[in-house]
């Protein structure tokens, strides 16, 4: 099943690639109030997302995703957006708790220790869009021409993942960036 966002991918795309316990993806009712007929919502409970860089919050007792206020204490945060608080945490990236914005599908980066909200993906689709294509990369990648040969081409992939994200959605690679440490790690190697 294929939903219309920002990027095309399916979750059986995906499954192939990766394997089902490496994709992600909601349970029912997990957004609590978000509503369901939402395109992040219905691509979160559908699609999913691959786990690894991006890991997935566990659900309340009742079921449901914490919430920003939950999880974070928005006084420390600089440019929170109103209403803010009662969003869903859903995942966690890097140093920061990936929140969903129900009113645009947006997803945004809220760092425990307080700094600026980032706003990280202009919808779900591009998050596990840049999730599986590094995952499919780093899982795929031909090892074979010797250290400094193989190093140039795993650069060069990982930029290539970057332009046909950032073509399409601009807001994973901006400012103070959460994903280009994590793209400057694997084209070092270090997720491989």
């Amino acid at each position: 099943m294929i939903i219309s966002v920002l990027f095309e991918i399916s979750h059986g795309e995906m499954v192939a690639s990766l394997g089902e316990d490496a994709v992600f993806v909601a349970p029912p009712g997990s957004l609590g109030d978000v509503p369901e007929d939402l395109s992040a919502a219905r691509f979160l409970y559908s699609t999913g997302i691959p786990a690894g860089v991006f890991q997935p919050q566990r659900c309340t007792e009742a079921g449901r995703f914490p919430l920003v206020g939950d999880k974070v204490d928005l006084a420390h945060h600089e440019n929170a957006p109103a209403g803010c608080a009662s969003w869903p945490v859903f995942g966690w990236l890097q140093v920061a708790h990936l929140a969903l914005d129900p009113a645009t599908g947006s997803v945004h980066g809220f760092c425990e220790d307080g700094g600026p909200v980032r706003s990280l993906h202009a919808d779900l689709s591009s998050l596990a869009y840049l999730a599986f294509s590094l995952h499919r990369l780093l899982r795929e990648f031909d090892w074979r021409d010797g250290e400094d040969e193989d190093f140039a081409r795993l650069e060069e992939a990982v930029e290539g993942v970057r332009a046909a994200v950032e073509e399409r959605d601009p807001l994973p690679f901006q400012g103070d960036s959460l994903w280009l440490p994590v793209l400057d790690e694997m084209a070092s190697g270090m997720w491989s």
